[in-house]
């Protein structure tokens, strides 16, 4: 069971697992990545801070990766259908 502590400007979760808690540790030096199915990890940013993604409700409103092999991979905004 999960819960989300301190919404607003730094948010955590407090995992419970059997009878005790515990806070994730939190990494320091990291990179973000994106992954095809079982392919090499590509990465797209680094450093300690939260990785946000947001996409505006916008017809140009999308993220799109791409990995070495041409495959792409695209999060994006559209009406609803």
């Amino acid at each position: 069971m999960s819960f989300k502590l301190l919404r607003g400007e730094e948010e955590k979760t407090l995992t419970f697992i059997g009878d005790d808690f515990f806070l994730p540790r939190r990494l320091n030096n990291v990179e973000f990545c994106f992954q095809f199915d079982d392919c090499e990890p590509i990465s797209f940013g680094t450093g300690p801070n939260d990785l946000h993604i947001h996409i505006t409700p916008t017809e140009n409103g999308n993220i799109t990766f791409t990995n070495n092999d041409g495959k792409t991979f695209k999060i994006f905004a559209r009406e609803i259908q």
